[in-house]
């Protein structure tokens, strides 16, 4: 089976390069999308529709900016409307439900994290809010509390995760994380008994060999908190079913081979969107 594999589309940004990506899939039998689509319900179908003519199945996740808030729209109310968006474009959203696919069972989600990808262990200090005040600690001493705020100060200026300000939902992250945790379990108890192989699809980095490591970039190393949860790809990795595990968000393609299941990064920075082929 051959899959074409992209993500990190962020419509209307790279919409040149998607029209690129769109002639390179004509002959893939399956395509897939590992979210941040477009942060808008607008972009978001506008960018699907882009694939009208592909032939084969085609299947998405959600990512982080696709259920960003817009008027009209809380984080959670954005959750049916894109399901809708993709039915509507002849889109399995593996989200909603998982898919078999001549005998391929491909499940799927957005991921999450829970900040033990952060890399703590330089001495640098950082500024962080903590209450009413600010404190200035070193960063081995980042804790949850302080990761949840996505806010620091990192040589001398206040950077942020965008999501803390865009994502209104209840759910800690942590908490968020193991709806997904759970969802993935259900999912591969639910398929595995019906197929011969199982392809992961999240947008969020579930595996640590797929992370860029930069050990004297404090921004970077905090920043690493959010890109996803080693929780999700043990769980894939445990089932020997599992052939291809595919993510996305970091905006860089990596590609790394964990237990002879193969485990691709198929993100790239704006500008420069393609697809990453995939046989299983």
């Amino acid at each position: 089976m051959e899959i074409s594999a992209t993500s990190d589309i962020h419509y209307p940004s790279n919409a040149e390069c998607l029209e690129e990506v769109i002639k390179q899939i004509n002959d893939s039998e399956i395509v897939v999308i590992a979210g941040d689509i477009g942060d808008t319900l607008n972009r978001f179908s506008s960018a699907l529709q882009k694939f009208k003519r592909f032939s084969g199945t085609k299947i998405a996740v959600m990512g982080n900016h696709d259920v960003y808030l817009e008027r009209g729209f809380s984080s959670m109310e954005k959750v049916p409307e894109l399901s809708r968006i993709c039915r509507e474009h002849g889109f399995c959203l593996l989200d909603k439900e998982p898919v078999i696919v001549g005998g391929v069972g491909f499940v799927g989600n957005i991921g999450w994290y829970d900040y033990q990808f952060a890399q703590t262990r330089l001495d640098e200090r950082i500024s962080v809010f903590r209450g009413n005040r600010i404190q200035s600690i070193p960063l081995s001493e980042l804790k949850d509390a302080d990761f949840a705020t996505k806010r620091f100060k990192i040589n001398g200026r206040w950077v942020s995760w965008a999501d803390g300000e865009n994502i209104d939902w209840s759910y800690s992250d942590k908490g968020f994380l193991s709806l997904q945790v759970d969802k993935l379990r259900n999912d591969l108890k639910k398929v595995t008994p019906e197929v011969d192989k199982i392809v992961y699809v999240s947008h969020h980095v579930p595996i640590h060999n797929l992370l860029e490591i930069r050990p004297f970039d404090a921004e970077w190393s905090v920043f690493n908190a959010y890109q996803g949860s080693q929780r999700l790809g043990d769980i894939a990795l445990a089932n020997p079913k599992v052939r291809a595990i595919i993510c996305g968000h970091s905006h860089l393609y990596r590609k790394a081979s964990v237990h002879k299941v193969q485990c691709y990064d198929v993100s790239r920075e704006l500008g420069e969107l393609t697809r990453t082929e995939i046989k299983i």
